[in-house]
This record gives structure tokens, sequence and C-alpha cells, in this order.
């Protein structure tokens, strides 16, 4: 009886077996520039479609030359005694119109699927042999047959799964064959041998004065080393061209090849970057300033081979016969779509605003919005790079191991792609450290990087003085001294700036000067807490919600005032980077009513404390983003009444003073004239002057005062 069943079973096998199904064969073709055509030929037998099928092969071609999307031919559908042959065809010109093509297909058939196509022909020091990668299948693409054959009861449904039994894949590469008819549902066909890398580092140190120092360094097992030295060494030292300089170092089981530049130009730094990677970079490395809110824009770098790159690539053009990135589309679409986030965000907080912003925003018409305010004095440049390592390929992946490091005492955002289409967004506030720290890693033949640079100044001295009269007027009196972070034409550009920036407010530059490499800013302001949130909040776009001011008795004539004071001022207007000397004070503010901490929050590195009449904070190497507010109670006299009182004595007293000597002098002029033309002192033998009143000797014909006749 087992036996029985055993035979039973191997006989409903062997029938399932026999029943082929549909087999496709794809023929991919295509030359140096990638033009070419995808032949799928499917192949049933007459057998089989007689079994399967329920539909004459008229119906069936009739309703397949309906389905067939636009970007695919049926380039013949034929029938002998044996089979039934259908051709389908797609022609292109070049990889981005066969990604293109391939993506309106799938789309067409609703699959989900995002088309990575990945060819890669390498004769460098690490990698030799030719690499072509897809992430679909001709099942993939023909699709909308099996579906149509389907829909259309043309068979029935316990064999749908014999449409497609059977995939072969051909393979050739300007005449050379990579693949016959090999057994696999998607192309994926490496030939390439390789000889590991540990890791790519850049390091990249954006200065002050906008220069970049960047080293390269390339980190090399040493087995990989030991194993192709010859080669290794003549491929490396053809990557350091005249800018830079390179060598070796052996350190922790590797070899590390460096290639260092310091101080350099913009056009240098692009120039070091491309010579390396043996590329010219799709948008090459500018790093541009800007006086405006950045917004990611299409580089305006020369994009012109240097020399030195004509060169590289030149002596190159053998060991790099052709070299594609697959992730452009990629990244075109990945930034439409961040673009239509951006303005659908936009567009929402417009439409939620309430009515008193949107006078507030018919207010601020005149106002120059396109300024970052919020780092006024800071340097804010966009980098865009597109990092192209392909001759740095060093395993079956396609990919090398990437490593981007920064000077953390900038701020960055943005976003680097990779090859495969994949986003990381870049985040960095800026901090004091002796080392370059990571922005970003990865896997990838190639990185386009696109973000913002917030150039922190380096402020050496800041002092912030706040008086607050008994009226409630706040006065600010600032003065920062920025070290070695501005040149002559950044200042021009700064004063520009901060000129739209406090224009129809009551902020005032009082100076700006620029000393050898130390810049001094001084700055006022003057008016109520809410005038000064206002504006303040205006010119610098930075939000201030915890301000507060409140005096029991207001005016010049109250006794004692007591004040409870919250100043949410922040010295990050001036810089996000650390303050050398730091002191704020509020003058004459009087005694705290009780002892505390006196702040919202906690400072770093400063003491605080009332001094005399004085709320005085004071510190060292303070970080700005560490500074807390002040929030205080104190009680004052309020010796403005005491002065008020003194300046009326005064008064009084010098008008007394003036009458007084008035009516000495009218007294005296009456006495002269009271006795008539004449007044003579016979005892003394003097005569007065009727004019004057002067004493003259008798005899005497005129006035030895006024020089009029006595008569």
């Amino acid at each position: 009886m087992k036996n029985k069943l055993k035979y039973l079973i191997c006989l409903l096998a062997l029938i399932l077996l026999s029943a082929c199904g549909g087999v496709v064969k794809t023929d991919m073709s295509f030359d140096d520039s990638f033009s070419g055509s995808r032949v799928m030929t499917y192949t049933i037998s007459n057998a089989d479609y007689t079994s399967y099928v329920q539909k004459d092969l008229a119906t069936v071609e009739s309703t397949l030359k309906e389905l067939c999307p636009p970007d695919i031919e049926i380039t013949s559908l034929n029938q002998d005694e044996n089979n039934i042959v259908a051709t389908f065809t797609i022609n292109f010109t070049s990889k981005d119109e066969y990604e293109e093509k391939i993506g309106n297909i799938l789309k067409a058939v609703g699959s989900d699927i995002i088309p990575k196509v990945t060819f890669l022909r390498s004769n460098t020091a690490f990698a030799k042999g030719v690499a072509y990668q897809e992430n679909f299948g001709s099942d993939d693409l023909l699709k909308w047959m099996s579906d149509g054959i389907i829909q259309n009861n043309y068979i029935t449904s316990s064999y749908e799964t014999y449409i497609f039994s059977s995939d072969y894949i051909s393979l050739h590469i300007n005449g050379d064959e990579y693949a016959k008819d090999s057994t696999m549902s998607i192309i994926d066909v490496n030939s390439a041998k390789y000889l590991p890398i540990n890791s790519v580092d850049f390091n990249t140190v954006i200065n002050k004065d906008s220069t970049v120092d960047r080293t390269i360094e390339v980190n090399i097992p040493d087995s990989t080393y030991k194993e192709a030295k010859d080669d290794i060494d003549q491929f490396m030292s053809k990557r350091v061209g005249n800018i830079g300089s390179g060598k070796w170092v052996e350190k922790d089981g590797s070899h590390i090849f460096t290639i260092e530049g310091k101080a350099l130009s913009l056009d240098d730094c692009k120039q070091m970057t491309e010579t390396f990677t043996g590329k010219k970079e799709d948008q090459g490395f500018p790093v541009e300033d800007e006086s405006v809110t950045i917004e990611p824009h299409e580089s305006t770098a020369s994009t012109e081979p240097s020399d030195s790159t004509e060169s590289t690539e030149s002596s190159d053009s053998s060991a790099q016969d052709e070299s594609t990135s697959e992730a452009e589309s990629k990244k075109s679409e990945s930034k439409k779509d961040k673009s239509k986030k951006d303005k659908s965000k936009k567009s929402d907080e417009s439409t939620d605003a309430s009515e008193s912003d949107s006078k507030d925003d018919e207010a601020k018409g005149d106002i120059d919005d396109t300024l970052d305010r919020k780092h006024l004095f800071s340097k804010n440049i966009f980098i865009s790079e597109n990092i192209n390592l392909e001759d740095y390929i060093s395993n079956s992946d396609n990919t090398v191991r990437f490593n981007y490091y920064v000077n953390p005492q900038n701020n960055y955002g943005g976003d680097v792609i990779d090859a495969a289409g994949m986003e990381q967004n870049l985040s960095m506030a800026s901090f004091d450290s002796d080392k370059n720290e990571l922005l970003f890693s990865g896997n990838s033949s190639a990185f386009d990087i696109s973000m913002d640079v917030n150039i922190v100044p380096i402020v050496s001295k800041y002092k912030h003085i706040v008086t607050i009269s008994p009226t409630g007027k706040i006065k600010r009196n600032i003065t920062v001294v920025f070290k070695d972070s501005f040149t002559d034409e950044d200042t021009k550009t700064l004063e520009d700036n901060l000129k739209k920036a406090f224009a129809d407010t009551r902020i005032k530059v009082g100076k700006l000067a620029l000393k050898g490499k130390d810049l001094e800013v001084k700055i006022t302001s003057v008016g109520t807490l809410d005038e000064d949130v206002k504006m303040w909040e205006k010119a610098t776009d930075y939000d201030r919600n915890s301000a507060d001011l409140d005096i029991d008795k207001k005016g010049y004539l109250a006794d004692k005032q007591k004040i409870s004071f919250t100043d949410d001022f922040t010295p990050e207007i001036f810089t996000l980077g650390t303050i050398g000397s730091y002191e704020y004070r509020v003058k004459g503010i009087g005694k705290p009513s009780s002892r505390g901490d006196y702040f919202g929050g906690g400072f770093d590195d400063v003491t605080a404390k009332f001094k005399g009449n004085d709320f005085v904070v004071k510190g060292d190497n303070v970080a700005a983003t560490h500074i807390s507010f002040p929030d205080f109670t104190s009680v004052r006299t309020n010796y403005f009444r005491y002065l008020i009182f003194a300046a009326a004595v005064l008064i009084v007293i010098f008008i007394l003073a003036v009458v007084i000597i008035v009516s000495i002098k009218k007294s005296k002029k009456k006495k002269a004239q009271a006795g008539g033309s004449t007044q003579v002192d016979t005892g003394n033998k003097t005569v007065f002057c009727p004019h004057c009143g002067a004493k003259n000797n008798q005899g005497d014909k005129f006035c030895s005062s006024c020089g009029k006749e006595i008569t």
C-alpha cells in the first residue's frame, strides 16, 4: 500500500514538473554610451498553450496590443509547429532614458519599485572587472501581460503560476559577453575582483575667513597593500595633483595614504577633490557667502576641469573605462519632494495664522525678509559637492565606507544622498573641541552633499549694561569684540545688514570699527518692555516669550520701588560659540528682596550677585547657548526723586539771586536820580552823576564812569 502511494506521488510530481509553462529570456545589450536595447522573449509550447490558455492566439494577441505600455514595443508574435514566441523590446539611448522608461512601465503596472541600475566597469588598484545590477526583473516589466491574461479569464486559476515559470539572462556590454542564458530573475552580474579598503575619510574644516582645510585619508589594510603594493602606490600617486601633498603612514595594521591641503581657496579645494576622485564633480564644490537666508540652489561655481584634473583623467582613462552614477534621478526626486513639503508647510502655517499675525505681516512689509536675522554676525555659506568614489569601490556590493568629518566650531544642517538614493539629514550644533567630529558616514559609491554652514564668530568680550528708568524704560548698552572673525569686506557687509535689520527700530549701532583683526561693535536700544521685546524680535528673529518687568510704583516721584525683572535677551544674537569675557549688568537696580539663584535656569562658568546697587553676572569662556536669563526681585530707593528736589531748590535759589541783583541795581539808579540833576557832597567835595549815579570830583564836567556831561 505504501509503495503504491509513493508511486502516485512521484507520478503527480512528474506531471507537474513536465508542465514547463512560459519561459522568459532577457537579452540586455548596450554600448559604452549606454545606448542599446532590452529584448524580452516569451516562449510557451503549443501543448502548454492548449492546456492552459482558453482563448485563440488571435484574441490573445489583440488583447496584448491593447494592454502594452507605450515604452514597450511588441516586436513580434509568432507560432511555429512547436512554440508560440512573443518578443518585447525596450530601446534606449542613455542610462537616464532607460531608467525613465523602466519607471514608467513599473508605475503603469502599479508596482512600487523605484528602478535602480548600477553599472560599473573598473580597472583600478582596488577593483578590476564589470558589475551590472538591477532591482527589477522582466517578470515585473511584463506584469501587465500576466494580469491581462488572468483578468480576462484566458487561463484557469490553477495555472496562474505557470505564466512565467523560468527566467534566463544574457548580458552584452559593448559587444563583450558577461552572461549567457544564466538562470536569474533579476540581472545581477559581477565579474570584478576586489581588494578591500577600510574606509575613505574626508576632514573638512571651514575656517573663519571661508578658506578650507581638507585632509583626505584612504585607509587600507596591510594585507591589501602588500598584495598590490606597486599598483596601489602608482594609483595613489596620480591622485595627488599640484594642490596639496600626499604621504603614507602606517598605523594599527593599516597603511593610510593622506592628502592634505591648508587654507585652500574654494576653487583649489574643488580641484584637489576632483584630482583625488578622478571625476569632475557634477555640481562642483561651491562655498558661497550668503547674506540672505540660505536655500538650496544650483551651484554657480565653475565646473570647468583644471589642467591638473584633465591630466589626471587622461592618465587614468585606461584605468577607468566607464563609470556611471546611479543616483541622479533619486537626488532630483528627493529634492523635489523636499521642496514640496517645505511649500506645503509654509502654506499650512499661512492658513493657520491669526488676524493679528496678518496685521503684523503687513507692518513688516517693508522689511528685508531675505536677511538671515538669527545669524547677523555670522557668515552663512552653502556647500554643495558631489563626491564620486567609484574608483575606490572595494567589495561586491560596489560600495566603499565613507566618513565625513567637520570642525565642530560651526553649525551644520542639510542632507546627503548616496548612490542608492538613500537620504540622511545632517545636523550639528557648534561646540568647542580639539578634534574634528563625524558629520555622517555611509557605504556607497557616491555622495551628494547639500548643507548650510553657519561660521560662528569668536567673541573675546561681551559687555551688556541694562538700566531701568523709574517709569519702566529699558535702556541697553551692548559692547561686543569679535576676534579674528571679520575682514574689511566682511565688516562692510555686516554694516549693511545691520542697517537693514535695525531699520524702523530704536536699535542703533554706535560703533563698528575693525582694529587689526578685532572688530568692536557697540549697540544701544531704549524702550518699554513691550517695545524692547518687539524691536529685538523683529531685528533678530529670536523669540522672547519670558521677558517680564513689573514696577509697583512707577514714576520719578516714587520713594521706593519694588522691581521684578526677567530678561530673556540672548547673546546668541552675536555668537553661538564661547564668549571669552562675559559681563551682564543691571545698573541701579537696588538690593535683592530675597536671596536666591536669581535665574530662571542655571549659568555655566559664571558668578551672579548683587554688587552695590547693581546686579552683575560675570564669567570667562562662557558658552553663549548655555546662558540662562536672570530672574530676580529687588527694592531700590528712587534717587531720581531727590535729584528732582535738589534741582528744584537750585532753580529757586538761582531765581532769588537774580531778583536780588536786579533789585540792587534799580535801587542805586533811583538814589542817583532822587536829588535832581546833580547831587553835591559838599563835605567830601564830590558830585554824583545824574545819569549813572557814579561819584565824581567837584568841578568835573564829564562823568568818569559813563562819560556824560555833568550839569
